[in-house]
């Protein structure tokens, strides 16, 4: 079970806490209501508030803020550090002083590897901590000035939302959070959780741009309302073994209708847009995850792995085995 950090200081900004507590506490939910079925699992994230003793810490708006255990009690597969009010953006240097113990634990995590995360102000600590050196920085405007006269080295942004560099992600205001917080989701769990996020939130997770390699997407031959509605539909359940009586049940179309609605729109008839989903899910978990084979196939909603295994193979080329092969000795894109 992948454990998170959210790191709260004195002076925290509580939406930045809870922007990111309610997104991985979506995650979970959406991974039980679509696995849960067909594999025990338990609640795939664990997030934990950390202050640098334990402590509770006072948020900016008075309020007391409980944390759950002290930054050196035990090891994470990520850490955010939550933005913090700084006063004066001439006072972020001495605000930064005052949180050595932060900085010093966020440079030991990222000398071993544990992927870290920071928006607005907390940003500042990445930096102090020496992780941000070879990364574009996303910096609130007010920010900018006092970030330069401390990182001279760095390269800063005020124009752009978020950054993605290796094991760091960074949003440089708290409007840009939201979709931190589902970028956060996308590297812990996976692109399929994310997506289903993003849309029931309405929040871009791109807001810099697309990022092709982690949507499947298809060439859309005749917008088509009706179909957009019927494929998010398809989307949030194919895992689940989706009937096509239901799905036209819920449009309120005849199969034969949506049949021929799918195919002027996409290319494709609904049954074949499902099995694309099913195949792109599979190839993520290939990709991330050691999960045999024919246990991936179960968990996208086929039953029958020797019917999965064929399907696999007439889409992408490669049997599921080697797809996993090619990917990791980057071969091929996943």
């Amino acid at each position: 079970m992948p454990r998170i950090a959210i790191v709260i200081s004195d002076g925290v900004l509580m939406s930045g806490v809870f922007e990111i507590a309610d997104a991985l506490s979506l995650a979970n939910r959406y991974t039980d209501q679509q696995y849960s079925a067909r594999e025990d699992l338990p609640p795939t994230l664990e997030v934990r508030l950390a202050s640098a003793g334990g402590e509770p810490v006072r948020a900016e708006n008075g309020r007391v803020l409980a944390a759950d255990e002290a930054l050196r009690g035990s090891a994470f597969d990520m850490v955010h550090v939550a933005p913090f009010a700084v006063g004066r953006p001439e006072d972020l240097g001495e605000r930064l002083a005052a949180m050595a113990d932060v900085v010093d634990w966020i440079t030991e995590c990222g000398s071993v590897g544990t992927r870290l995360a920071a928006s607005g102000s907390g940003v500042a600590v990445l930096a102090r901590a020496g992780i941000l050196n070879d990364v574009t920085v996303p910096v609130a405007w007010w920010l900018e000035r006092p970030m330069r006269r401390l990182f001279p080295h760095l390269t800063l942004d005020p124009e752009r939302a978020i950054t993605a560099h290796d094991a760091v992600l960074l949003a440089g205001r708290h409007v840009a959070e939201p979709a931190l917080a589902i970028r956060m989701v996308e590297q812990l769990m996976s692109p399929d959780v994310a997506t289903w996020i993003e849309r029931i939130s309405g929040v871009n997770a791109y807001p810099d741009g697309p990022d092709p390699a982690h949507v499947f997407t298809t060439l859309v031959l005749k917008p088509d309302e009706l179909v957009a509605r019927a494929a998010h539909w398809l989307q949030l359940r194919f895992a689940q073994k989706p009937q096509m009586a239901d799905l036209s049940a819920v449009m309120a179309v005849h199969p034969r209708t949506l049949n021929r609605r799918f195919v002027a729109s996409l290319g494709m008839t609904p049954v074949e847009y499902l099995q694309r989903l099913r195949i792109e899910a599979a190839k993520r978990m290939l990709a991330r995850s050691d999960r045999r084979v024919d246990r991936i196939g179960y968990l996208v909603g086929y039953g029958d792995p020797g019917f999965f295994k064929a399907l696999f193979r007439k889409a992408t080329g490669l049997t599921p085995s080697e797809y996993r092969r090619q990917v990791r000795e980057g071969l091929i894109s996943p």
